[in-house]
């Protein structure tokens, strides 16, 4: 299949082939921090990427955040090059790049069952609605168990209902809420208000 027929195949929307392998080249950052850019709302934003320093607050991201991400990426992609527990999952078509999952392993092993966070999950919008979101996270899952690991977690920001729905779809359970009260005085706004798309 051509680039062509596969972007034929998109605009009519039947589902392409996506190739999907873990990766491990750190020249990959650039790319893959373009494509989380495109896809970012303030309502992705949980209070991982306010302890990860992504966001400053709710519902606004850092303006370095590209730069920010990109090296993220980079050390991430080194790691996995290294075995450590660190991964980074991505789906192509043709080559092209299609969306992406950033997977951190816990290898504390101080929890009951061994678990894995899965920190991003990024579908390229040309190809979303074509079931690569969830043939992506199936083989995550699929790749994780196979080594070992018990437990997937994941957050989502509270306004990010479509993301809530994909993974109450596949089998996630919602096991707490997170909560954020700021001491430093200031008022952390409400979601609905700051993180409208």
């Amino acid at each position: 299949m051509t680039q062509d027929d596969a972007m034929t195949n998109v605009n009519n929307k039947t589902a392409p082939a996506f190739e999907l392998s873990w990766c491990s080249d750190p020249s990959q950052a650039q790319a893959l921090t373009a494509l989380f850019l495109q896809q970012l709302s303030p309502a992705y934003i949980s209070h991982s990427e306010l302890q990860e320093q992504r966001a400053i607050a709710i519902g606004e991201w850092r303006p370095d955040l590209p730069a920010l991400f990109e090296t993220q990426l980079r050390e991430t992609l080194a790691l996995a090059a290294a075995a450590a527990n660190a991964r980074v999952a991505v789906a192509r078509i043709d080559g092209a790049l299609a969306g992406f999952a950033l997977i951190s392993i816990d290898d504390t092993r101080r929890a009951a069952r061994s678990f894995a966070t899965l920190d991003d999950l990024v579908v390229d919008a040309r190809f979303q609605g074509m079931g690569l979101g969830g043939q992506l996270f199936d083989w995550v899952c699929a790749e994780l168990q196979r080594h070992g690991v018990q437990r997937l977690f994941l957050e989502s920001g509270i306004g990010n209902t479509r993301a809530h729905d994909f993974f109450h779809a596949r089998g996630c359970t919602t096991v707490s809420v997170t909560m954020l009260k700021e001491l430093d005085g200031t008022t952390a706004q409400s979601h609905d208000r700051r993180a409208t798309p």
